[in-house]
């Protein structure tokens, strides 16, 4: 598959958050709004974070272009980037990467804002 479809994948993630805050909005409290609330949050946010990181290291963009304020989390993080990984795998051209391993691009330190700037 073409990085273009990962792209698509991002839009499509941000409308269905839109959409499903829309319908929230909508819905009287109760376990139908907990239930979208909860699936907007949790899936389609996770899910958008995974595309989003492995968009940018197919680009080429380094872990700090893409995620400059990111908080560590440890058990979500395995289940990040195992999500990332396959996204890779599936949207990225193998043959092209711009990087060596998603393992090295994810384990590069750290650069502090100001020195960025």
């Amino acid at each position: 598959m073409s990085i273009k479809y990962l792209k698509i994948k991002i839009k499509s993630l941000a409308a269905e958050a839109r959409i499903i805050r829309f319908e929230e909005k909508r819905t009287k409290a109760g376990p139908i709004r907990n239930g979208l609330h909860n699936h907007r949050t949790y899936d389609v946010r996770r899910e958008s974070r995974a595309a989003n990181l492995a968009y940018g290291y197919l680009r080429g963009r380094s872990l700090d272009q893409v995620e400059p304020n990111r908080e560590v989390i440890a058990w979500l993080e395995m289940k990040l980037w195992k999500r990332v990984a396959e996204l890779v795998k599936k949207y990225g051209d193998t043959t092209k990467m711009p990087i060596k391993s998603l393992d090295e691009w994810k384990e590069k330190p750290v650069t502090p804002l100001a020195e960025v700037a």
